[in-house]
């Protein structure tokens, strides 16, 4: 049973209510409040929790936290500063402080984050250590490993400690966590009183602006997994990493960074969709990766799993990496081209995808993409231009509208694109794939950007089920068929 008391007590807060009751559970929707719940009011951004919070109190809940009080309530309010940390604190005491018993490995980047998880968590089960796994395509709390129910990388503080309550109770002492920036920032913090035993960053460059501002206070969010790392932890990056100065600046002389292409110097060779090689210390790995990047990602990977094992490992497990969903994920057809499904969303990543693609390419390059609705929309324009100079055609379409103007998005991404590049606009995502693949010839490269794995569209009336790879290998084959008549 945890107390109200046990909850102010680990965010240090003295109040002068009866604080011996018993909290069933902590929550930030008023729907999901049951009796003994302590309700949060948070300040959103198109409503305010404390309207709920009368509705709150009649469903049972034993408290309010607020940053500032709510009249007419038959239950006491708790009045605080900086809420979300708050929050994050009592749901870790909450869960009885898991993350106190396990090694938590923290991944951050603008791109690769999610790879770099799943790679990370392939090579510690090849070495005999079943981790925990939290990323924004998969989930294992040390039962099985499933595709993540929730649309959010790094979820809410109540949901994050609850999942790592369930890998401590499973017997798991290592857990590899996805952190994104908004997770790290100081706004939502939703790690709360979580230190990490070692803090991976992959690269950063530019992304969700919308929410930070400007990128000075997104790379300074970025920046906190390094504030985050206990006194003798190790910093894994690679010199790929064009923010790699200000995490070293930032590191404690008693914590350890490692650096792909500094301590281990290394070089990736592309060999078109069959895979990179990869050549370390004198040693050539052959690997299925496509991209130079995963290469880069699955490295850094290894380098960590020596730092948790404290000792050096065989690079050869790097060449059995399997690929993960929606990144550079191939699929088969008889049609003569390379269909390629990938999750990026950012220029960076933009820039990988079409270099590669036009290095490999015979015939043409038939791009599918779109840009997030109301998200970052300086990034837009440099997205589209990346595309028109190695596209010969461009649709566009919806990724996630939400309630922005589609016909908003599309100009966005066409400020900047080449003349040279035919483009279509086809606003519907299964009519665009159709179109796609209906214009393709042998010899062309397929590339449908944006959605990756993800299991939805939102729209501006909601949110409707996808499944990208499913429906591309369907519409592939309703082609093959119909080019056989």
């Amino acid at each position: 049973m945890v107390t109200l008391s046990t909850l102010l007590a680990a965010s240090h807060i003295e109040s002068s209510i009866r604080t011996d009751v018993s909290v069933t559970s902590i929550v930030q929707h008023s729907d999901q409040v049951q009796k003994g719940s302590l309700f949060f009011a948070f300040e959103g951004l198109h409503t305010s929790g404390a309207r709920w919070a009368a509705e709150a109190a009649r469903r049972g809940a034993v408290a309010i936290v607020a940053e500032k009080g709510i009249d007419d309530l038959d239950i006491p309010v708790i009045v605080v500063k900086k809420i979300r940390s708050v929050y994050s604190t009592m749901c870790a005491a909450f869960w009885d402080n898991p993350e106190r018993e396990l090694s938590l490995i923290g991944v951050t980047g603008t791109d690769g984050k999610s790879t770099t998880c799943d790679y990370l968590y392939q090579l510690l089960a090849f070495h005999n250590v079943q981790s925990g796994l939290l990323s924004t395509i998969s989930v294992d709390d040390g039962s099985t490993k499933e595709d993540s129910p929730w649309r959010q990388s790094t979820p809410e503080a109540e949901l994050l400690f609850a999942f790592l309550a369930r890998c401590r109770d499973n017997g798991l002492s290592t857990v590899v966590l996805e952190c994104t920036s908004h997770a790290l920032s100081e706004d939502y913090d939703r790690l709360g009183p979580i230190f990490f035993d070692i803090a991976i960053v992959t690269t950063v460059s530019s992304e969700h602006l919308d929410f930070h501002g400007d990128r000075d206070a997104y790379l300074d969010a970025k920046l906190k997994i390094v504030r985050r790392l206990k006194p003798t932890g190790f910093f894994i990056s690679s010199t790929e990493n064009e923010a790699l100065p200000a995490f070293l600046s930032a590191l404690q002389k008693t914590q350890q960074p490692l650096v792909a292409g500094k301590q281990i110097p290394y070089q990736v060779q592309a060999k078109g969709w069959d895979g990179v090689d990869l050549h370390v210390g004198g040693r050539s790995i052959k690997t299925s990766l496509l991209l130079p990047a995963l290469a880069t990602n699955g490295l850094i990977a290894h380098l960590c799993t020596q730092a948790l094992l404290g000792k050096e490992l065989d690079l050869q497990p790097l060449g059995s990496l399997l690929p993960v969903k929606g990144r550079m994920q191939l699929i088969s057809n008889n049609l003569g081209v390379i269909a390629c499904i990938d999750f990026a969303h950012t220029a960076d990543a933009y820039a990988k995808v079409f270099s590669f693609a036009k290095a490999h390419t015979q015939g043409r390059i038939i791009a599918l993409l779109g840009a997030a609705g109301e998200r970052d929309r300086t990034k837009r324009p440099a997205m589209g231009k990346i595309a028109s100079e190695a596209a010969d055609l461009i649709i566009l379409t919806e990724e996630d509208p939400r309630a922005e103007d589609p016909g908003q998005i599309f100009d966005d991404l066409r400020k900047q694109m080449s003349e040279n590049c035919d483009v279509l606009i086809i606003g519907d995502r299964r009519s665009a794939i159709a179109e796609a693949i209906g214009r393709s010839q042998a010899g062309d490269t397929l590339l449908f950007l944006g959605k990756g794995h993800e299991q939805t569209i939102l729209r501006s009336d909601g949110p409707i089920r996808w499944d990208e790879a499913a429906i591309v290998q369907a519409t592939l084959q309703e082609e093959e068929r119909r080019r056989c008549e």
